[in-house]
């Protein structure tokens, strides 16, 4: 059987230019000397990941994989499922981590090992994972988005906003967790109203939200720690108001998943979700920062063909 040319798309600036030395020192010399039939783009600007990749399954390309972080995989992922030309299973997505989160990866079991990562990829492994909608309003526009990892809203959205806002790359985690503190002490705890399946499940005042496909987001934190990414549901945590004194007792817990069973949070599963707010709840998903509630999210059971180990 004649091999799939593989498109990579790479994005230079994830990472804080991370993704560029390892596709540059590591990834494309072990391709070389593997003989791989390959071609590569770099995005410039945000979005490019979902153009790059809508041209080229236009070129025909059915092997398209990410060398960035987990937001260069979003966008290819929204190219497959918006794109008519044909059944978007019969594309393989793949990843080469690379920016600063990767927790999509970690998830779905694609290696870590740059070489083991690239023979996997002529292997051809595939699972078939589950695709999250969810719809949200933009300026005033309702919009839609898939995504393929963890939705946060609340606290979990305005970090990730000012992360994504923030120049400071080169700290790493340390930025994360500065930017983490700061909006500990002036985040205020929207009143939200969750339906999940058509029944009104939650309504209270809520520090944060979570609604995940897989276990791992916010560099390695396990917000929906028992989400399976092909069981065809939504695994939803919500984190009700408590004290900034209760949140630092804890924060370690959300490393391992075991801050679920604190008293101030509820666990629930489903295949649609419906939040509403009397504030502005905002939204981000697989660390890209979107829009804000109403909120309506929906699964595709099985939907993505993922080249993993």
């Amino acid at each position: 059987m004649e091999e799939v040319k593989i498109l990579f798309i790479v994005n230079p600036a994830a990472g804080g230019g991370k993704a560029l030395k390892v596709w540059t020192k590591n990834i494309y010399p072990i391709l070389e000397k593997k003989k791989i039939e390959f071609d590569y783009l770099f995005t410039k600007k945000p979005y490019d990941g979902f153009n790059l990749a809508l041209e080229g399954i236009k070129k025909g390309y059915k092997k398209i994989v990410s060398v960035g972080g987990d937001g260069t995989v979003n966008e290819i992922v929204n190219a497959i499922m918006l794109q008519d030309i044909i059944d978007p299973i019969e594309i393989s997505v793949g990843s080469i981590g690379s920016g600063s989160g990767n927790d999509w990866g970690k998830s779905v079991g694609i290696p870590t090992n740059f070489e083991e990562a690239v023979i996997n990829l002529q292997k051809d492994n595939f699972i078939l994972q589950d695709v999250g909608k969810v719809s949200y309003i933009q300026k005033g526009v309702e919009k839609t988005r898939y995504f393929v990892n963890v939705a946060g809203m609340g606290f979990d959205a305005e970090v990730t906003y000012r992360a994504n806002k923030s120049k400071k790359r080169l700290f790493g985690k340390l930025s994360y967790s500065l930017i983490l503190f700061s909006v500990l002490f002036s985040f205020e705890d929207p009143y939200v109203e969750i339906k999940i399946d058509g029944k009104k499940v939650y309504e209270n005042q809520a520090l944060t939200l979570n609604v995940g496909i897989c276990r791992y987001s916010g560099g390695g934190m396990m917000l929906t720690p028992k989400a399976k990414y092909d069981d065809g549901l939504f695994d939803i945590t919500v984190v009700d108001k408590i004290s900034v004194g209760t949140i630092l007792a804890n924060l370690r817990k959300i490393y391992d998943g075991s801050f679920i069973n604190h008293q101030a949070v509820k666990t629930f599963r489903g295949k649609s979700i419906e939040i509403t707010s009397k504030e502005k709840l905002y939204l981000e998903a697989d660390g890209e920062s979107l829009g804000h509630s109403p909120l309506y999210f929906e699964i595709f059971p099985q939907r993505l063909k993922v080249l993993s180990g």
